[in-house]
C-alpha cells in the first residue's frame, strides 16, 4: 500500500523550495494536464475553487488534483514531477526517498492473502506499486512484486474454492491446482486458455530467478518487467471472474 499522505508531504516540501524546484500553480497544472486532459485552465480553476468554497492555497489544491487521479495515473504523475525535480542539484537523495515510498514498502516473498479481500481494487493497488518500481527504475523489485501478487492471488483462489487443512506454498504448485479446478468446472474452455495459468506462473517464477542470477541491460530489464506485470494483470483479471 502506498502511503499517499507521506508521499505528498515530502513532495510538497520540495515544491516549496525557492528556485528551480518551486512549483507555482500554473507550473503544477501543466504537468497534471499531461495525465488529465480535461483539466480546466489555471484561471478558470481558481474561480471554480472560490465559487465552490474550496481553498486556493497551493498545498490544498495540489493534493486535491493528485488525489482525483486513479492510483496508477497518480503514480505516473508523481514520477513525472520527480523526474523534473531530480535534475536540480542536491535533489537526488530526497527524490529517491519519495520513490521508495511509491514502491509501497517491502512485501513478503510469500503472500498469504484471505480470499475475501482479493478483488479488482486490490489488484490495482499491486499494479500501482509495480508501476512505481518500474518508474524508479527498480526492475528486479517490479518482477518480485509481480511474483508476490500472482502467488498471493493463486493461494487465495485455491482457498476460496476448496476448504482443507493444507495448501501448496509455491507458485508453480498453486498454479497446477488452480488449473485442475478450472478444468473440472470449465470443461468448455479451450485447454490453451486454462494452460495459460501454469504458463504464466512458470514465466513469472523463472523471471524472478533470472533477475537474481543475472544482470540485465536496462532495456532488456525494462521490457521484461513490463511484460511480467501485464502477464500477471491479464491472468488475475481472468481468474477473478471465477473466484
Amino acid at each position: 500500500m502506498i502511503k499517499w499522505n507521506a508521499v505528498f508531504t515530502r513532495l510538497m516540501k520540495l515544491m516549496d523550495i525557492p528556485g528551480d524546484t518551486y512549483y507555482s500553480g500554473p507550473r503544477f497544472m501543466r504537468t497534471i494536464r499531461q495525465f488529465n486532459e480535461d483539466l480546466m485552465n489555471y484561471g478558470d480553476f481558481m474561480e471554480f475553487r472560490k465559487s465552490t468554497g474550496k481553498s486556493t492555497t497551493r498545498s490544498y489544491y495540489f493534493k486535491d488534483l493528485l488525489m482525483e487521479l486513479d492510483e496508477g495515473t497518480r503514480v505516473r504523475t508523481v514520477c513525472a514531477f520527480l523526474d523534473e525535480i531530480e535534475t536540480v542539484e542536491g535533489m537526488a537523495s530526497p527524490v529517491s526517498e519519495i520513490r521508495k515510498l511509491l514502491g509501497g514498502g517491502t512485501l513478503a516473498p510469500h503472500a498469504n492473502v484471505p480470499a475475501e479481500v482479493w478483488n479488482g481494487d486490490r489488484l490495482n493497488q499491486y499494479l500501482a506499486s509495480i508501476d512505481a518500481a518500474i518508474a524508479q527504475p527498480n526492475y528486479e523489485r517490479a518482477v518480485g512484486l509481480s511474483y508476490t501478487c500472482l502467488e498471493g492471488f493463486l493461494g487465495a483462489f485455491l482457498r476460496a474454492k476448496e476448504k482443507r487443512e493444507s495448501y501448496p506454498n509455491e507458485i508453480l504448485d498453486l498454479s497446477k491446482e488452480v488449473k485442475d479446478i478450472l478444468k473440472r468446472s470449465l470443461s468448455e474452455f479451450p485447454d490453451e486458455v486454462l494452460n495459460g495459468v501454469t504458463q504464466a506462473a512458470y514465466a513469472v517464477d523463472r523471471s524472478r530467478n533470472r533477475f537474481s542470477e543475472a544482470h540485465f541491460a536496462n532495456e532488456a530489464a525494462s521490457w521484461l518487467a513490463t511484460y511480467i506485470r501485464d502477464l500477471v494483470n491479464t491472468q488475475i483479471r481472468l481468474l477473478l471472474h471465477f473466484m
